[in-house]
């Protein structure tokens, strides 16, 4: 389905009622529908000016398309029976419907435009009344009604207000939601926006409850497969979404016996492998190539000597600069066989892959994931590039007297992990072992933030010989 959406994301109003997340919520929205392949315009800080070029670029646009999506993330009221989207330079409270006509846009407007259009699909997504205002009408939603093939839906219910931080990475409570589920395959609209209503609801504890009025006749899916993790990817979807590569001919199916993770399949493939000139293979099959080293070097010996002799052995791959091998294992730590950014990263032997990263032959592949990486940025601790900056580690212990068995010992009772001013502590404590030293925590904290050892620089209270983590940090009971 053809879908074109207009987002946009005001912060910059006047003193006293600056936003902080609608300008972030509407650049991650953007980016995720044009991840979905949806064809995108991204409006910021619009002015009372700019609103009738929008509305005519908005009704001149949609109808090529089979389907719109309006969003708006940033202030809005009621005044008069009508729902106001606010402007930056329109200076708040209003006061009335003469000025508010003829500075901000109406939602009225924009379902006008719809209704010439039914018998597509339209979606409208209001993020607004984020901050209340001294005012004598309520700052909340009016109540609307959607035209024929349309759904609307309000971050909040009539009568109340809706929060503009306090969600994940910047971000609204509510579009954080949205960002959450709008990737998940296969989750009807309908269907998308009560799992954002609930999810607002209880992190809100009950304070703010999304609403959305439907006329929708037919079915829409924001993704029915065709995410993809950034449209920056130069490779073809079946090898980004690698669950879908199924062989086909030689080549393939040397890669489908490296994935069996079977040794004895693994070996002989990847002796095969080796002995094929890099010119025979285009970038999508040295890019798939690159993903399966990667996860085959934890079972076939033969993959692991490649890897021991990692920057030479690539070397063979290079051209042009380009490096699609190398490509493909970087791509393999931090992304999964569909393509989605993983819960957990593949660490192992990350290090000895990031060690390239100061090599000029591979600049342009840390360069590549570096790109790709930036939608995610704020999930991760480390990115690895050329351009290395030292990760400070604050660390606050105690020393303690400790009675063994065996011994009297002195230990350092770790009560605080800081990173990029992160609270890491349980979490950290988890992948720790009791008893190293500030040298072994490093090493914990390489891989526990997937980040090269000699970047990490720990800054603690007290010499750390000895370590244990605090007792609260823990459900069982502790001998220390």
């Amino acid at each position: 389905m053809k879908t074109i959406a207009f987002v946009i994301g005001n912060n910059d109003y006047f003193e006293g009622a600056q936003l902080k997340c609608a300008v972030n919520d509407a650049s991650e929205i953007a980016n995720i529908f044009r991840r979905l392949g949806y064809d995108v315009r991204k409006k910021l800080n619009i002015k009372s000016e700019d609103c009738s070029g929008i509305l005519r670029e908005f009704e001149d646009q949609i109808k090529d398309y089979d389907a719109s999506i309006f969003y708006f993330a940033g202030h809005g009221f009621e005044l008069g029976g009508e729902n106001y989207l606010v402007p930056t330079n329109c200076q708040m409270p209003l006061n009335d419907t003469y000025e508010a006509d003829r500075t901000c846009l109406r939602l009225s407007e924009i379902l006008s435009i719809l209704k010439k259009v039914s018998g597509k699909v339209n979606i409208v997504i209001i993020d607004a009344c984020r901050k209340s205002f001294d005012r004598g009408t309520s700052s909340s939603s009016a109540q609307v009604k959607a035209p024929k093939g349309t759904l609307i839906a309000f971050s909040t219910s009539p009568n109340e207000g809706a929060k503009d931080g306090n969600g994940q990475n910047g971000h609204s409570v509510y579009t954080s939601a949205l960002l959450q589920y709008l990737g998940r395959e296969t989750l009807s609209v309908e269907s998308l926006f009560k799992k954002v209503r609930r999810t607002v609801y209880n992190l809100t504890n009950g304070t703010q409850t999304p609403w959305e009025h439907t006329s929708l006749i037919g079915d829409f899916f924001f993704n029915t497969g065709q995410l993809v993790y950034s449209v920056e990817i130069p490779y073809d979807e079946v090898v980004v979404k690698d669950s879908m590569f199924d062989g086909g001919d030689v080549f393939g199916n040397l890669i489908l016996e490296l994935r069996s993770c079977n040794w004895d399949r693994q070996n002989p493939a990847m002796e095969k492998i080796r002995k094929i000139p890099a010119s025979d293979l285009n970038k999508n099959q040295q890019f798939i190539l690159g993903r399966n080293l990667y996860q085959a070097n934890g079972y076939a010996w033969e993959v692991q000597r490649f890897f021991e002799n990692l920057g030479n052995n690539l070397s063979k791959y290079n051209k042009d600069e380009e490096n699609h091998v190398l490509n493909g294992i970087l791509f393999e730590i931090y992304f999964d066989s569909k393509g989605n950014f993983r819960n957990e990263l593949k660490r192992y032997d990350f290090d000895r892959v990031f060690s390239l990263r100061k090599n000029p032959r591979f600049v342009k592949s840390f360069g590549f994931i570096e790109e790709v990486l930036q939608p995610y940025k704020e999930q991760l601790y480390y990115i690895p590039t050329i351009h290395d900056e030292p990760i400070d580690i604050d660390i606050s212990a105690e020393e303690k007297n400790n009675s063994t068995v065996f011994e009297e010992e002195t230990i350092q009772i770790i009560h605080k992990v800081n990173v990029e001013n992160k609270d890491i502590t349980k979490a950290f404590s988890r992948s720790c072992t009791y008893g190293i030293n500030e040298l072994g925590v490093k090493s914990c904290l390489s891989n526990f933030l997937t980040a090269p050892q000699d970047l990490i620089q720990i800054h603690s209270n007290v010499l750390l010989q000895k370590i244990a983590f605090a007792k609260e940090l823990f459900d069982e009971d502790l001998p220390w």
